[in-house]
């Protein structure tokens, strides 16, 4: 079993399931580890997941999987079918009241939910919240320290939980003569946030005190897309914008279009597999795993950067000051430079990756 006791919750529920109904498992970040245990759980098991490095593990080990921003379908299964709806709270609610939401209103009178998550997630709330679209359901279950519900029979035009309109990309300021676009499950989604705008100020300064202009700029975790939006000027000829969570991809592209940029979008791992270098990487990378700290992302972004970036280029990080960048990135990178820390944040050159 894995360490997360409301995922072996849900995987409990699953083997309940009958061979013959199907089942579909939403997968956030939350659910990575749960994939090996997912491998022939149920027949008629299949995936939705919004982070392309989950889709992609699915595949490999033989999972049907779906690569969206969390839209469930239920073409994918003939309309007289039961169908199990699985999902470990997201620690974003919108996203999570968006798969309830869907559960009770996309897949007819055959529908059922099973919900799980920790206490201090907030999961009995969610629970009675689901309770409140449905016919049937179990209340909480606790399962060691994890809470469980079922719901079934879906209410007749429920009124559905609130979103924060999920699926609505919106305007969220102006930046640099730039329009900003965003939408929930984007990281900070409403925010223009200061580390990036710090990496732009002092990178820039930087490539021009050194009189640099980059040919090929990656965005490494792009989000929204504020790096890439704040490059534009830099004088570069290509642009390109990778993120590992579908709903960033979406709000890129949104800004992409409405600023008239031309924009490689690609959904990656950290970069992994994109099949180009760049002479120059600007990363703010995230360094939450599901719903702890996680210093493995911080690795993955530097490895991937380094492996990206050309012999003579260069690649600015910006990360919260207490985060200890310096040590790790003296594995790929032979330079090495705090170009501004403000005591929120620092800005770190990186230059000369070591041999691949």
């Amino acid at each position: 079993m894995t360490q997360d006791p409301a995922i072996n919750a849900l995987i409990a529920t699953l083997k309940k399931i009958p061979a013959d109904q199907h089942c579909l498992w939403f997968a956030d970040e939350n659910s990575l580890a749960a994939l090996p245990h997912l491998v022939q759980s149920h027949p008629q098991l299949s995936l939705c997941t919004n982070r392309y490095d989950i889709h992609q593990r699915a595949l490999a080990l033989g999972i049907k999987s779906t690569f969206n921003d969390a839209e469930l379908n239920p073409k994918q299964t003939p309309p007289t079918a039961q169908q199990h709806v699985l999902a470990r709270v997201s620690k974003e609610k919108p996203l999570t009241h968006h798969v309830i939401n869907q559960a009770a209103s996309k897949f007819g009178a055959m529908a059922h939910l099973h919900l799980a998550g920790l206490k201090g997630e907030g999961i009995k709330t969610t629970i009675k919240k689901a309770a409140s679209l449905f016919a049937k359901n179990t209340g909480s279950l606790k399962n060691g320290d994890a809470y469980s519900g079922s719901f079934s029979e879906p209410l007749n035009s429920p009124a559905l939980l609130e979103t924060q309109d999920y699926t609505g990309v919106r305007q969220i300021g102006d930046f640099e003569g730039f329009r900003l676009f965003s939408k929930p499950g984007v990281f900070g989604f409403e925010k223009i946030d200061d580390g990036s705008v710090l990496l732009l100020d002092s990178a820039h300064q930087y490539l021009q005190s050194q009189h640099i202009t980059p040919e090929a700029i990656l965005d490494l975790g792009c989000g929204y897309g504020l790096l890439t939006l704040g490059c534009q000027n830099w004088g570069a000829r290509y642009f390109a914008a990778t993120d590992n969570n579908a709903a960033a991809l979406i709000a890129m592209q949104a800004n992409a279009d409405a600023n008239d940029c031309t924009v490689d979008i690609i959904p990656a791992d950290a970069g992994a597999d994109i099949d180009h270098y760049f002479d120059c990487v600007v990363c703010n990378p995230p360094f939450h795993q599901g719903f702890s700290v996680s210093g493995d992302l911080t690795d993955k972004f530097l490895q991937n950067a380094s492996h990206k970036l050309t012999s003579s280029g260069y690649a600015f990080f910006v990360v919260n000051s207490f985060i200890a960048i310096e040590k790790k990135a003296a594995r790929y990178f032979q330079q090495q430079k705090t170009l501004v820390n403000n005591k929120r944040f620092k800005v770190v050159l990186l230059h000369k990756p070591l041999k691949r």
